[in-house]
């Protein structure tokens, strides 16, 4: 879809009068309290290296963290194949990591959607080159279809299983907005 091609797509100011709530924001909260007993019962041999992955993984890092009852340190990375855009483009990096930040370190990257598993599989390979001691993935929602990576990647902590459709909320956004809403939403 073309940048401003309203065809397909409702005006930010309207879509939720066009969306449906297809996972409430109870569930949501209790997807991410078992996400948290998941990470919580994890035997890390270090301080945990979380890093949120911005923008999207905002709203589920800091809803997590709150549950988390080890250890951690927090920073983020911002790599992004979407800017505005509802489809995918090339990746481009904001913020890289760091060496210094995940050498010898358990890491976790937290995400707010797993759908082609592209951006995500090309933070974890970039975040590998530094040698942590473990490397993680954990995302919010991941996206019900067959188009992930050939390489067989996926996260080590999921959330949520959603249906393939155009979702919003919970840290995902509609044409840059909406990444607030605390149920997800879809057109």
């Amino acid at each position: 879809m073309a940048k401003g091609s309203s065809s397909h797509f409702p005006h930010p100011d309207q879509v939720l009068n066009h969306a449906e709530v297809i996972v409430s924001e109870q569930v949501v909260d209790s997807a991410i309290s078992k996400l948290a007993e998941q990470i919580n019962s994890q035997n890390y041999p270090a301080p945990l290296q979380i890093f949120c992955i911005m923008n999207g993984g905002l709203y589920f890092a800091g809803q997590l963290l709150r549950l988390l009852t080890i250890p951690v340190s927090v920073s983020y990375l911002h790599a992004t194949r979407y800017g505005d855009k509802t489809h995918g483009q090339q990746l481009q990096w904001m913020v890289k990591p760091k060496a210094e930040d995940i050498h010898n370190h358990p890491v976790l990257l937290l995400d707010d959607i797993f759908d082609e598993g592209i951006t995500l599989e090309a933070i974890a390979n970039e975040c590998q080159q530094f040698n942590p001691t473990s490397l993680q993935c954990g995302v919010l929602v991941d996206k019900d279809h067959q188009r992930k990576p050939e390489s067989g990647f996926k996260p080590d902590f999921i959330g949520l299983s959603v249906p393939d459709r155009y979702i919003f909320g919970c840290g995902m956004d509609y044409k840059g907005l909406w990444r607030n809403l605390p149920a997800i939403y879809a057109i």
